[in-house]
């Protein structure tokens, strides 16, 4: 390997990549806009719900009851109905997420430490939002009957549980979205980046001037990775401030996290350079990366958790570079955890990008 052909490659991808514009504004745009777009608009925490009421009772009770289901962010009192018809047809309309109907004589069974209920009523038309509105409901009414019994008779034996949070004591969904946002980002443009350069080239036929040149194989392949795993590296600068910007604290050492991003894009990498040897065209290595994305980006528990997912897809989702890279990033910036802890992903990230890369090799080397 001559080291002046190397670095003369380097150069010449690393101008390329750093001159195009549209190239710059795809970095720029991903790595800040986008991360903090999609955090604040994805997030899975539901809050302002619109909550309706029917009190039967009109005691004390049950005002401290409606008191106590709006007094926090998750419910937002959007109308008081004396019948089932109003509440009914403000559920259709949908200006009602959840109906809570509250019956006579309630005010008296709580006072009397006796077993009561309330009608709850809602919206299934969204299931993720339905899912959410009745687990507060429940667990709202839930610690207002225990106040409220606690508070008027003495306490018996038994367990009570002191739940600690760690790591995450607001249990606000935000942190992790903001963190797997970045690694969606890096992720994306690892992809892109190496499989549009090499596609390129061929394209433009700079690919059949390159081999009458001195230029060896894994030289002209070797160029074609570092670059791109250079600047995606160092455009998730930019993504740091923004992740800082939305609150979430950096527990972990910033050095294991370069070193093991830098992994997690040279695993990247390797896909984005398996699409460049077996597309020819730049549309049919853009269709072919996008093809590839997005099954990775299911599978790697930012859009829904791996633990609800069929056993088979548990298990094909270890495949996925992305799921390891956000453990990864979600262990460093909110647990604190180092190589100790981490270095199962690390493995896994190595599995997986080395085969891809051997592959890659060998249909470039076919090729050339």
């Amino acid at each position: 390997m001559n080291p002046g052909r190397l670095f003369g490659l380097l150069g010449k991808e690393f101008a390329q990549m750093l001159r195009d514009p549209v190239v710059l504004f795809l970095i720029l745009w991903l790595t800040t806009v986008e991360v903090a777009m999609c955090t604040l608009a994805v997030g899975m925490d539901v809050k302002n719900l619109k909550l309706g009421l029917m009190d039967h009772d009109r005691s004390a009770a049950s005002r401290a009851l409606s008191k106590a289901l709006t007094s926090a962010d998750t419910f937002v009192l959007a109308g008081v109905f004396t019948s089932e018809a109003q509440a009914e047809a403000g559920l259709k309309k949908g200006k009602l997420d959840a109906l809570v109907e509250i019956p006579p004589g309630f005010g008296a069974r709580v006072a009397s430490g006796r077993k009561t209920s309330v009608g709850v009523v809602v919206d299934g038309s969204n299931a993720d939002v339905a899912s959410r509105a009745r687990a507060y409901i429940i667990e709202m009414t839930a610690r207002f009957a225990q106040e409220r019994v606690m508070g008027a008779m003495p306490m018996k034996a038994g367990v009570q549980p002191a739940v600690r949070v760690w790591y995450n004591p607001n249990l606000t969904n935000t942190r992790f979205e903001a963190l797997a946002m970045l690694a969606q980002a890096g992720f994306m443009l690892a992809v892109i980046l190496p499989a549009a350069g090499m596609v390129r080239e061929k394209q433009n036929g700079t690919l059949e001037q390159i081999r009458v040149t001195p230029i060896r194989a894994h030289e002209l392949f070797l160029g074609k990775v570092l670059p791109p795993v250079t600047v995606t590296l160092g455009s998730l600068l930019p993504s740091l401030l923004v992740i800082r910007l939305l609150h979430v604290p950096m527990n972990g050492s910033v050095t294991t996290f370069l070193g093991l991003e830098a992994l997690f894009l040279l695993s990247a990498v390797s896909i984005g350079m398996f699409v460049a040897t077996i597309t020819s065209t730049l549309q049919q290595a853009l269709l072919t990366s996008f093809f590839s994305l997005f099954p990775l980006l299911f599978l790697s528990g930012s859009v829904s958790p791996i633990e609800s997912m069929p056993r088979w897809l548990q298990i094909a989702s270890e495949a996925s570079p992305l799921r390891h890279g956000i453990e990864i990033t979600a262990g460093l910036f909110l647990k604190g955890a180092g190589m100790g802890e981490l270095w199962p992903h690390a493995v896994a990230l190595a599995a997986i990008g080395a085969p891809l890369f051997a592959t890659s090799w060998l249909l470039f080397r076919r090729q050339w």
